[in-house]
């Protein structure tokens, strides 16, 4: 039976749906406390992508890049010396106290055991990269792995040479593009597949040598959907300068004519029994989720792929039967684990690896049957656990992802802030830590007015400039910049790219072109609309429309609120569209 229950957190309604409740007594936990998005704002605050802060290995005293600041109390080693054997994370035990609380010892706990700097393994060259793997000649990107010559992006797989992208996968020479498979030398293009040679396209499949165009498949030199010849194609695109005002003056075109075209009400294909955004072919009965490929029976998950029954998952890879989990990969049969790749069985764990059966651990290697670091028996494991489960339901925290409130970053440097952002006042009013940043006084050598317009006009000099960030010249700008790094200089992998496509240097920083990137997808929530198709269209395919003349009756949960202007069809109205 459905219920509806109040958030003790933000105190609106939300609604536990009868197949969450089944899940719930498999998991033996009960009902969240906590709204979806609440839940999803406490998974985030307990985590920092993109802050990075040079700091000392508290053991072997190098410099290195670190996702903990300079505030931060607590131990914090360099890879090397994490990984290494000359420490033991099992010389932290300690005895579980049940006149505490669980959350209040591990708040504790937490900052006591030494933490690796970056969570960053198997990579070539690729020092400012987090929660990344297997990558090489990588810089500034989160989430990434099995890629090569990639910056400022995240979420990317199996990719090469792509700049400022999000969510790209099997992808060669990509630049300022979002959410595409399987495409080759595309730029400022979303949501495309199989495809090449593509400038400032959106939801094209199988298509090359495109400019502008919008729901295309199949088709080859078209501009802005006008049919051209190759002769007639290529000649216009010669004519293209590729100043900086050129591609802000292209763009903005390009969003205004893809907006006279209808758009599927998610962004995916052939998900089954599915509702959210960014959805895969591979989904089937996924609730509620946004940015999940191939996974199956998982509700209320965020960058969430290969996963199956499971719920509450956020910036995770290849779970099974797993429950409120942050950053945690190939595991099976756990509950709030944070920033921990391939274990099962366990439990309220943080930056473990490889393990079975723990409870209450931090910074554990191949480690099993330990509670707080203390080593036992696998008999006494089992009977302290349960002990501690029982005292945790007694206290109103077991199944409670870890609270924000002994989060180890700052309200400020955490995930959250991106997609929940809060003042200064309101982070302290919650009683969340606030990090005062030093001020970025930034002596800069070059105002990005000067900038030269076209890249055949830019030396070598420049990457010895301090350029100033465009977003500092207006106010709203900078309000909805909050991470703006007010100047940036440019890295020589960046210039070379620039140089090698013919693109403009960018006039803003990384962080502000991060934030207008991410902004470029739809809101992590749902609203529940009709089709917008009425029958009335008057494009060539509107007879093959299931219901012709009249107003089509489907019904659907969307990430298009009904205040957009984008018009939203169903998925049976869009293909014949699109078809």
């Amino acid at each position: 039976m459905t219920e509806i229950k109040q958030c003790q957190n933000c105190k609106q309604e939300f609604i536990i749906e009868p197949d969450d409740f089944a899940f719930y007594e498999k998991m033996n936990v009960p009902p969240p406390t906590f709204c979806p998005d609440c839940r999803y704002q406490r998974r985030i605050a307990n985590r920092n992508e993109w802050n990075f802060y040079k700091r000392d290995c508290t053991l072997c005293g190098n410099s290195m890049v670190s996702i903990y600041n300079p505030s931060y109390p607590g131990p914090v080693y360099c890879q090397p010396c994490w990984w290494s054997d000359k420490w033991d994370p099992l010389s932290y035990g300690q005895d579980f106290d049940f006149s505490k609380t669980f959350f209040e010892q591990f708040f504790e706990f937490r900052f006591k055991v030494p933490r690796v700097a970056l969570a960053n393994s198997k990579s070539i060259n690729s020092e400012y990269t987090n929660q990344s793997e297997n990558n090489k000649n990588c810089y500034m990107v989160v989430a990434v792995g099995e890629s090569e010559d990639c910056m400022y992006g995240n979420w990317n797989r199996l990719s090469k040479n792509c700049m400022d992208c999000w969510s790209v996968m099997e992808c060669e020479i990509m630049y300022e593009c979002l959410n595409c498979r399987y495409d080759y030398k595309c730029f400022f293009t979303e949501d495309s597949r199989n495809s090449r040679d593509l400038y400032f396209c959106r939801d094209c499949m199988g298509c090359n040598d495109c400019f502008g165009c919008v729901g295309l498949r199949g088709k080859s030199y078209c501009w802005f959907n006008e049919q051209l010849t190759k002769e007639e194609y290529q000649k216009r695109l010669t004519e293209i300068s590729w100043t900086h005002e050129d591609i802000q003056s292209i763009r903005k075109r390009a969003d205004e004519f893809w907006l006279k075209y209808p758009r599927k009400y998610y962004q995916g294909r052939n998900a089954i029994n599915s509702t959210g955004e960014n959805l895969g072919s591979g989904d089937k009965n996924v609730h509620y989720g946004f940015n999940v490929r191939l996974s199956e029976n998982t509700s209320y998950a965020q960058d969430a792929w290969e996963a199956r029954d499971c719920m509450d998952l956020t910036e995770t890879l290849d779970n099974e039967l797993d429950y409120e989990m942050e950053g945690a990969g190939w595991g099976a049969n756990c509950i709030s684990m944070a920033k921990s790749w391939y274990n099962r069985n366990s439990y309220y764990s943080e930056l473990n690896f490889n393990c079975h059966d723990i409870f209450g651990c931090m910074s554990l290697r191949s480690k099993s049957y330990c509670i707080f670091n203390k080593q036992y028996t696998e008999d006494e494991y089992k009977n302290l656990k349960e002990k501690i489960i029982a005292h945790m339901k007694k206290t109103g925290e077991w199944g409670q992802f870890f609270p924000a409130k002994i989060s180890p970053f700052p309200y400020n440097d955490s995930l959250a802030q991106d997609y929940f952002p809060l003042t200064k006042d309101e982070v302290i009013a919650r009683g969340l830590k606030w990090y005062d940043r030093d001020v970025r006084d930034y002596k800069v050598t070059l105002p990005h007015e000067k900038l030269p317009a076209k890249i055949n006009d830019v030396t070598d000099s420049i990457l010895q400039e301090i350029i100033s960030c465009s977003s500092q010249d207006s106010e709203t700008d900078k309000a909805s910049h909050l991470r703006c790094a007010t100047a940036f200089r440019l890295h020589p992998a960046e210039l070379q790219f620039y140089r090698r496509f013919n693109l403009s240097i960018p006039h803003k920083c990384f962080p502000c072109r991060l934030q207008e990137r991410l902004a470029r997808r739809n809101p992590r929530k749902l609203w529940h609309r009709q089709c917008m198709c009425d029958g009335s269209t008057s494009s060539p395919q509107a007879k093959n429309h299931f219901h012709g003349a009249d107003k089509c009756p489907n019904e659907f949960e969307t990430s298009y609120a009904p205040d957009r202007k984008e018009i939203v069809y169903c998925e049976s109205c869009y293909n014949s569209e699109v078809a």
